[in-house]
């Protein structure tokens, strides 16, 4: 059984370097990928053990503590303690896509709900509205009384 996809932000593909420092040791790290909960990065040579916290400094951003959540291929995942807020991916040149807007359906009227249909309105034009002034034009049905 697959690891189901537990990602809660959109992530932008990244290519740049940050600092990082763990245990006493420092180093110098490319970042795949980013978003405001976390980020993907380039193993340092040694590795990097399992659950362990480092910090990371991303040019123009203050210091963010993260979490090692997952390690694979040279590459680890990494979880920000604290969320980043959407303003500092703008910063860094990334733009969040807008959310999407639920389509707008009219609700089916009370008639047609109790009888288990569904309605809906449909505009149709007047059957006069393609007369002009001076046109000739049919009378339909019987002449009606004015009351």
């Amino acid at each position: 059984m697959g690891l189901a996809e537990q990602r809660t932000a959109f992530r932008f593909p990244a290519d740049f370097s940050a600092d990082c420092r763990m245990a006493g040791d420092a180093w110098v790290s490319r970042l795949c990928n980013i978003s405001t909960t976390g980020c993907m990065m380039v193993c340092p040579e040694q590795g990097l053990p399992d659950g362990w916290m480092l910090r990371l400094r991303i040019r123009g951003l203050p210091a963010i503590d993260a979490e090692i959540i997952w390690k694979h291929r040279g590459h680890a995942g990494l979880r920000f303690l604290v969320a980043l807020h959407p303003t500092a991916l703008e910063h860094m040149g990334f733009r969040l896509p807008e959310p999407a807007r639920p389509a707008h359906r009219p609700e089916p009227s009370p008639v047609a709900s109790l009888a288990g249909l569904r309605a809906e309105l449909v505009k149709r034009t007047p059957p006069d509205a393609g007369l002009q002034p001076g046109m000739p034009s049919q009378v339909r049905g019987a002449p009606q009384p004015l009351s």
